[in-house]
Formats: structure tokens, C-alpha cells, sequence
């Protein structure tokens, strides 16, 4: 769990384009739904032939509490050579399971999100992943994207091993051989300047959210039972388990916190159309000087 976190870099306020780094990104007020396909072969899985099984993401519960239907909290953390934070692309995906209505009581208490069915945690901090994204429509929308890297960094790469329920996290480990993820928020106001670092930032809420993962999950672990590779395709959307329910963490380091969201990067460069007219503009200015 990483809490929350400030852009700390300094950077031009035009890129070369707007799909491009430096940026950053903390948000776990979202959800993840789909399906994990069961493949004996790498071949077989990247063809989508001879499956063994396909299973999808169902609700959980947790005594009295259960998951948004069919659904997992989800929580991405990115830090796209930026400075401050990481130099080399980082990049997190992962089931948030670590709010709790009563915090107290330990991180992921009462949290039906916190199980291994339907559990995801690509973690890559190699520079393996290659990570796009950024500020367009007038730093009204951001835009991320990731894709490679195997998410083994520390070991920690997990995907549930459908359509096994429950069991150890040690079941869940391996190795994924592909990982794609994609996703635009879209905001209600444009991202203000910090003046401190140069960056357009905004810790609002999207008023709107789309996007997808999708890849290919090895599982290598001992229990051979389950090894396999898995394909996954998950939708993303707004909202999450732990906002409805008003759940919160305990960093030690930051201190009580509930879901939220942190965009940062360089400013969105303008749009065609936008720099034509700034173009025009020059060109009178220049016109008028020379009449003087």
C-alpha cells in the first residue's frame, strides 16, 4: 500500500505529445469486472483455443459485507520517469483490499475485497513496462496506459487461479506474460497548474471512467495443481466497495485516509486547431510590428 502521495519534479508544461510521460497517478476509487480464461499452453492462451475453463469475477462477502456485484476494488499507482518518485517507469495495478469500516482492527478487516478469488497484483518497477499518458481535452481528461513487463518485481505478481476458490496467496503466484491496461478519466474541471513543480494536478474525482486490463497470467507456483496461464479481461468503472461503505486505511505515514484520487503530469499540448490560431495570432503580432 503506497497512501497517498504529492508530485515532487519539475517540468515543461508542453510535451512532445500528449500520450507521452513524465506523469503520475494514485487512484483507488474504482472497480474491475470480467472473466479469467484457464489455458494448459502460452500458445493455446494467446490464440484463445482449447480453454479448460472460463470463470467470471462473482460477488464476495465478508459476513454481512459483500463486494459491488460481480466486482473487486481496484488501485493503480504509476510513476512514469518522474522525478522525485521513481526514475524509471513504475507501475502497480491491484485488487484494494486494505480499507476497512474499523481500521483499528488491522488493514483489510471486513473488507470483502480482501480474498484471493478474483485477486490481481501486477507490480513491475523494471524498466520491462512501457507507461503513456497524460493530460488532453484541455486538462479536462487524462489518459494512462501500460503495457509489458512481466509484474515480478519482488515477486509480488498474483492473479486468482480461476475457477479455484479461496486458498493460500502462494496459490495465486507466478509471472504474467502479458499485461495491457488502458484507461481515460475524464474530470468536471480542468487540472489547476502547480506552480512548485510545473505539473496541471487535480485530486477530484472523475466525473466519468473507461477503460480495460487485459493479458496473460503464468501460474508457476508449488502447488502444480493450478499451474497454468490464465487470460483475464476486466472492464474498468468508477466507484468502489470501500467509498460506499465510508471504509478508511491507517498509514502510519500519512495517517486516515479513504478512497481518492491524485492526477498529475505536464500540461496537454494544443490542439490543432488551438495552435492554428496561436499561429495566426503570432503572425498578426508580427504583422503589426512591422507596420510600426
Amino acid at each position: 500500500m503506497f497512501g497517498k502521495f504529492a508530485v515532487g519534479a519539475t517540468a515543461a508544461l508542453l510535451m512532445g505529445s500528449a500520450w507521452a510521460g513524465p506523469l503520475f497517478i494514485s487512484y483507488d476509487n474504482f472497480n474491475y469486472a470480467g472473466t479469467v480464461t484457464r489455458y494448459s499452453t502460452l500458445a493455446d492462451a494467446q490464440a484463445g483455443t482449447n480453454a479448460l475453463s472460463t470463470t467470471a469475477i462473482s460477488t464476495a462477502t465478508n459476513g454481512p459485507r459483500s463486494t459491488l456485484p460481480n466486482a473487486r476494488d481496484g488501485q493503480v499507482y504509476v510513476a512514469s520517469n518522474s522525478p522525485g518518485y521513481d526514475p524509471a517507469n513504475l507501475a502497480y495495478f491491484s485488487t484494494a483490499w486494505y480499507y476497512s469500516t474499523t481500521p483499528a482492527s488491522g488493514a483489510g478487516w471486513g473488507n470483502p475485497n480482501n480474498t484471493n478469488t478474483g485477486f490481481v497484483q501486477y507490480y513491475d518497477e523494471s524498466s520491462g513496462p512501457t507507461v503513456t499518458g497524460g493530460w488532453t481535452n484541455g486538462n479536462t481528461q487524462f489518459a494512462l496506459g501500460i503495457s509489458g513487463g512481466d509484474g515480478d518485481s519482488f515477486n509480488y505478481a498474483r492473479l486468482w487461479a480461476a475457477p479455484s476458490i479461496g486458498g493460500p496467496s502462494s496459490d495465486t503466484a507466478g509471472v504474467f506474460r502479458e499485461f495491457q491496461l488502458s484507461l481515460v478519466a475524464e474530470f468536471a474541471a480542468a487540472a489547476a497548474l502547480n506552480g512548485g513543480t510545473g505539473w496541471y494536478e487535480t485530486a477530484a474525482d472523475p466525473t466519468s471512467l473507461t477503460g480495460g486490463v487485459t493479458g496473460i497470467f503464468e501460474n508457476n507456483s508449488a502447488n502444480v495443481s493450478l499451474n497454468g496461464f490464465y487470460a483475464f479481461d476486466f472492464t474498468l468503472a468508477r466507484g468502489s466497495w470501500a467509498a460506499q461503505e465510508g471504509a478508511t486505511y491507517i498509514d502510519p505515514n500519512v495517517g486516515e485516509y479513504g478512497p481518492s484520487g491524485f492526477f498529475a503530469a505536464p500540461g496537454a499540448v494544443p490542439e490543432p486547431g488551438s495552435l492554428a490560431l496561436v499561429g495566426l495570432a503570432l503572425a498578426g503580432l508580427s504583422l503589426r510590428s512591422r507596420r510600426r
